[in-house]
């Protein structure tokens, strides 16, 4: 009972992925709304897209990796996992702007 106890103190905060997952998501809505204002392509969103909200992704990416490893995945398969949901971040934002841009 005790050691079953000790594990759950020790398990990393799921709410610890809260704000760094919100922040990215609203730095990626900003850039989605600020690139529309600019009636960028499909295509130049895409590619401007890998570049925008570094700090953001990179902060994200560090959490998702650390509570990953906490509960005892081996770190470059955490690194990997978390690299896939940015990605995943990325699509969704790349589709979102594709159904907002203006039908011709």
């Amino acid at each position: 009972m005790l050691v079953a106890l000790m594990m759950l103190l020790a398990a990393p905060d799921p709410h610890s992925l809260d704000a760094p997952r919100k922040a990215y998501s609203a730095c990626i809505k900003q850039f989605e709304t600020r690139s529309l204002a600019a009636k960028m392509d499909a295509a130049a969103y895409s590619a401007a897209l890998k570049g925008a909200c570094t700090a953001e992704a990179a902060a994200l990416a560090k959490a998702l990796i650390e509570f990953d490893v906490g509960t005892g995945t081996k770190r470059a398969a955490a690194a990997a996992t978390a690299e896939s949901d940015l990605a995943d971040y990325r699509m969704t934002s790349e589709e979102r702007f594709r159904d907002l841009l203006p039908k011709p």
